[in-house]
């Protein structure tokens, strides 16, 4: 399949993932091809065929005010996912972001995609700020994972 590429300027977008039962956890989906997406700095991220994501990685009690899928939001929680997943990946395409806080980049880049197709939201704010407030622990988790972290 051929990649698909969400350009800066794009007011909408559209995702080929996969929703299946047999996947590891019941919230997750599977992004079925390639997809590039630009972002603010005009840098790229490179969401490959078969990541998984679980997109917002809301509580259930706190899903009738933040949902877990929104598909305005969507494309930015599974960016995030990537990112703070495979922050040193971004780096050996990016070096130049090797001095910068790449939690904080990442949970920017976050509330920019949810403004950039969502405008105007203020469940956009309740996300970043839940993402900041308790996005750490993913964060750690992930970096104890990647042996050069």
């Amino acid at each position: 399949m051929s990649k698909r590429f969400i350009e800066w300027s794009d007011t909408f977008y559209s995702l080929p993932v996969i929703i299946d039962s047999r996947l590891p956890k019941p919230d997750q989906m599977r992004v079925e091809q390639d997809v590039l997406v630009e972002l603010v700095d005009y840098r790229r991220v490179l969401l490959p065929a078969n990541f998984l994501t679980d997109c917002h990685s809301t509580p259930p009690w706190s899903q009738s005010l933040l949902p877990a899928y929104n598909n305005r939001t969507n494309l930015a929680a599974i960016v995030h996912d990537y990112l703070y997943m495979n922050w040193e990946q971004h780096l050996e395409h990016y070096p130049e972001l090797m001095d910068v806080d790449g939690r904080s980049y990442a949970d920017g880049i976050y509330l920019e995609l949810m403004q950039r197709f969502n405008p105007g939201q203020w469940r956009n704010r309740l996300y970043f700020g839940a993402v900041r407030a308790f996005g750490g622990w993913n964060w750690r988790k992930f970096r104890q994972q990647t042996p050069t972290a």
